[in-house]
């Protein structure tokens, strides 16, 4: 027949736990009552039970997480973000903010101006700057053609 199998049960320390307790109370009281606040806001907004919902559903979230990233056009999303991310590290900021601030006050001019004609751009394309920046667009058309 079973056997009973005895049960030991080993006292906790509970003055001492209860004392560290104590000395925490007492030392750090200000943070705990910080901590506390926090607390409360987090319930006042909800986020507690956002978070809570998070980590009780969190087997479900990993699978329906991993099923999307999964698919074919996932995978090239995170690939085209990577790369567009490289792509602009690699543009230094002050040509960037340069290219930024020409166009702000080029679209702000040409509000205030009628449309150009067509020998006045023709002009403006014959100057050193326009056909660097020309030579350019047309590599990105050529490289964009060629990906076609």
């Amino acid at each position: 027949m079973a056997q009973p199998i005895p049960l030991t049960v080993t006292p906790r320390n509970e003055p001492d736990s209860l004392e560290r307790l104590d000395d925490a109370l007492r030392n750090h009281t200000a943070a705990i009552l910080s901590a506390l606040q926090l607390l409360q806001l987090l319930h006042d907004r909800g986020v507690l039970d956002l978070v809570r919902g998070l980590v009780g559903a969190g087997d479900q979230l990993a699978g329906m997480a991993t099923a999307a990233i999964d698919s074919p056009d996932s995978v090239r999303a995170i690939r085209n973000f990577i790369l567009l991310t490289k792509f602009f590290a690699s543009i230094p900021p002050d040509v960037l903010s340069s290219l930024v601030k020409t166009a702000m006050q080029g679209a702000e001019r040409e509000k205030s101006q009628e449309a150009p004609g067509l020998l006045q751009l023709l002009r403006r394309m014959n100057s050193e700057n326009s056909r660097h920046a020309i030579a350019v667009s047309l590599d990105l058309l050529e490289s964009v053609g060629k990906g076609l």
